[in-house]
């Protein structure tokens, strides 16, 4: 790669994607995996991070349990691996586009990742610790040595990380197991209850602070919080995870199959059925044996239901795009209010965290455990259903989101046209 290539004159011809060129059908489901993601979020403005990973909380009753289990089982990470997919093929269509307009398409696409992962990082230490945006950019990092796999190789390699790290939780598993049955076993269990007082601590302390902590501390919290989750081993299933999604993603893609979805019908169908056939059963198994799991410290039955969510994500996903396509295709005219707030994905997501920290922490409105999950969740439908109505309004007027166009003006470092002529 020359000096040259890396010039300003070789982004001469590299232009955002125009409102007009956009996958409109990639915008409706982007739409509705925002719904997704803030319906699983919501629980986690009002409970620590760490507590995710005790799974469902078993106390609440009533509307407040079965609108939790029924998140927990059909929602909690199906949205997540719909974004991941989404992501994955955004970044192939912005990579390949830029491919064939500019002479270093891989530096233009990296600046794209970093602008990304600044995001994330100033979301997840200074708004909000359950930021998906650097994990994206990380993970992304990688898609660079993909460029020129094959659709049908790239979600063989999606797969294969996915399963890397099923059999990784599982080898943990059985490491532990066999440790328990050797002579350090009792030395082991007092560890792990000492592991447990400290995170019963930390999320005591979560409660607290988030709910009448200062700014200052809640920070805090939350580096520790993060520290905790992606230390360790937390990385290891993480980003595996959310790179074989993308993985994915990039292969569909590249396949054509959500961009040209008329001449996939048959594809689009066998995504449905498959989906259905593998993630629903996996689903209503974790939601009704695996409410209780503590993901922390793996065991056989912790690592049955890690599989069986793995399944249920990916299958449940698919079965909900196919969905979407299907009703796209056969002409229903209300899914396409989803797709403005697709448009403004970035936007309407940090919108999310903006809102509810100050909703729910002290060092805002303080409403922090003081609704249920029912009444929470309620909040969380009127706001995307502002968001629907927004999005529309804005986009009547201006061509993109506010951060969609940060976004792009520092991935191309020239102020873009905000307003439509």
């Amino acid at each position: 790669m020359t000096s040259s290539a890396n010039s300003p004159a070789a982004f001469s011809a590299a232009t955002p994607t125009a409102p007009q060129e956009r996958m409109h059908l990639l915008d409706i489901i982007r739409g509705f995996a925002l719904l997704g993601i803030l319906l699983m979020n919501i629980e986690y403005f009002q409970r620590p991070l760490v507590a995710m990973a005790y799974g469902l909380d078993t106390s609440q009753t009533g509307l407040d349990y079965a609108t939790a289990w029924s998140v927990y089982t059909f929602v909690q990470g199906k949205f997540y691996t719909m974004f991941s997919l989404l992501f994955g093929m955004g970044f192939v269509l912005f990579l390949d586009r830029a491919i064939e307009k500019v002479n270093s398409p891989r530096w233009l696409y990296f600046r794209r990742i970093f602008v990304l992962g600044l995001f994330g990082f100033i979301h997840i230490v200074y708004v909000w610790g359950g930021d998906i945006l650097l994990t994206y950019a990380i993970a992304g990092l990688f898609l660079l040595l993909f460029t020129k796999t094959p659709a049908k190789r790239l979600w063989k390699w999606g797969v294969a990380l996915i399963g890397l790290t099923v059999l990784l939780y599982w080898l943990g598993a059985w490491g532990i197991q066999m440790g328990l049955n050797s002579p350090a076993g009792p030395e082991m269990l007092a560890d792990f209850e000492e592991q447990r007082a400290v995170m019963a601590e930390m999320i005591a302390t979560g409660h607290s602070v988030y709910a009448s902590g200062s700014y200052a501390e809640v920070i805090q919290l939350r580096i520790s919080e993060i520290a905790l989750m992606y230390g360790g081993g937390g990385i290891i299933f993480f980003i595996p995870t959310i790179l074989g999604t993308i993985l994915i993603g990039a292969s569909l893609a590249r396949l054509q199959i959500f961009t040209k979805p008329l001449e996939h019908r048959n594809a689009i169908r066998k995504l449905l059925i498959v989906g259905l056939v593998l993630g629903l059963p996996s689903a209503l198994f974790v939601g009704i044996f695996g409410t209780d799991i503590e993901m922390m410290i793996p065991d056989y039955r912790g690592a049955q239901v890690f599989t069986l969510q793995a399944v249920a994500n990916l299958g449940l996903c698919l079965a909900y795009m196919a969905i979407l396509t299907i009703l796209y295709i056969s002409g229903k005219k209300w899914i396409q209010h989803l797709a403005p707030a697709g448009r403004m994905a970035l936007t309407n997501y940090l919108t999310h965290s903006i809102v509810f920290t100050t909703l729910f922490y002290g060092y805002g409105i303080g409403l922090y455990g003081e609704y249920g999950r029912f009444a929470i969740t309620l909040m969380a439908l009127v706001l995307y259903g502002l968001q629907l109505w927004f999005s529309t309004w804005w986009l009547q007027r201006y061509q993109y989101g506010p951060m969609e166009w940060l976004w792009r003006s520092a991935t191309y470092l020239k102020l873009q046209p905000m307003r439509k002529v």
